[in-house]
Order: C-alpha cells, then sequence, then structure tokens
C-alpha cells in the first residue's frame, strides 16, 4: 500500500525556519501537484524538473529566459573601467584597469513586485 502524500499546506516555512531549502522545495511542489489530482508525481520527478529549469534559464540568459508570472534572468554586460591616477590624502594612488565584465541579473515583473508592495 502506498503511502500517503503529505498535504503542500503543512510544508509550509514556519516563522521559526531559518530558509527555503532546495529539498523543501522540491517536498513542497512535489505535495501540491498530487494533491492538485495531476496524478502521482515523486520527489526525484520534480528534482529533475527544476534542474531542467535552471539549465534551460541559464542557456537563454543572454538573450532573456522569461518565467511567466515572476520576472526575467538577463546576462548584464559591465563595460571596462579605465586606469586612472587618483588623490588620497595628499599622495597620488594609481588605480588598475578593471576588465569587461559580465554578471546575470533577475528583473522581477510588475505582477510579482504588486504582491509585495505594503
Amino acid at each position: 500500500m502506498a503511502k500517503a502524500p503529505k498535504k503542500a499546506s503543512a510544508l509550509l516555512p514556519k516563522p521559526k525556519d531559518k530558509g527555503y531549502t532546495k529539498g523543501k522545495l522540491i517536498a513542497h511542489l512535489a505535495a501540491a501537484v498530487t494533491a492538485s489530482g495531476v496524478g502521482d508525481v515523486s520527489k526525484k520527478q520534480i528534482a529533475s524538473t527544476l534542474d531542467e529549469l535552471a539549465n534551460v534559464l541559464f542557456q537563454y540568459a543572454p538573450v532573456g529566459a522569461v518565467l511567466p508570472g515572476l520576472g526575467k534572468l538577463v546576462l548584464r554586460t559591465i563595460p571596462a573601467k579605465p586606469a586612472r591616477t587618483i588623490i588620497s590624502f595628499g599622495k597620488e594612488i594609481k588605480v588598475s584597469a578593471k576588465p569587461k565584465s559580465q554578471k546575470l541579473v533577475f528583473r522581477f515583473s510588475k505582477d510579482a513586485k504588486s504582491k509585495f508592495a505594503k
């Protein structure tokens, strides 16, 4: 006989919890999908789905990967900064050049921001 899945509401974070870990997210999603009547979904299936979602987001980040209802992941290019000499406390200090770099930026959608507006 199969074990009855936990209710999704029972897995919601409690005030004393320190953070929302990957394991908690996987357990919560598995319970929520199973409880919604779609079918029995295991934690392994949810974990592989999340891994594939992360791979797709990073693959499409240079052109902008969209998560509907949440926001957009974008790879932003930071231009190079030239070397210069500054004067600090009466002494000249040479500041070396910084090369061009890139960083990942997540921009939340207006709908997502409005859910946290006070």
